[in-house]
């Protein structure tokens, strides 16, 4: 049995582990797109093909953005926002949601996303939209 003090000092841990980006899309395509052009501008990035693996990753490590589709296989992802944004441990991570649909970006807002990508998108306006949230997360 892990005392208070083990547990005090893993969440401690954990919470230093930083992660700039986190990508989640379940098209392995973009998530590998995506992860080598942020590798290449400088960033520590990992991806996830599936919100069940969410966990996992925010239990080795604090992404400071994430990036997700909005219709993942089987889930809203909107709803994964809604969750993250409503647990104290990690209401403080940006979100930006992608969608095809265009027209899709209010409810992505209202879901708690920081900002919202439509796709296709320009690698620049990309860069930009994530350079910014990660400016933005860092003050």
């Amino acid at each position: 049995m892990h005392s208070t003090a083990d547990r005090l000092l893993t969440t401690i841990f954990i919470m230093s582990q930083k992660l700039d980006v986190l990508l989640m899309d379940d098209d392995r395509d973009i998530c590998l797109m995506l992860e080598t052009i942020l590798k290449f501008t400088g960033y520590k990035v990992q991806s996830c093909s599936f919100p069940d693996q969410l966990q996992q990753v925010f239990s080795t490590a604090t992404p400071r953005l994430l990036l997700m589709d909005m219709l993942l296989s089987g889930t809203d992802g909107r709803d994964v926002c809604r969750r993250i944004k409503s647990d104290p441990l990690t209401s403080q991570v940006k979100i930006i949601m992608m969608s095809a649909h265009s027209d899709a970006g209010k409810s992505c807002r209202d879901a708690g996303a920081d900002d919202f990508i439509a796709k296709p998108f320009d690698m620049d306006h990309f860069i930009s939209k994530v350079k910014s949230q990660l400016t933005a997360n860092s003050c």
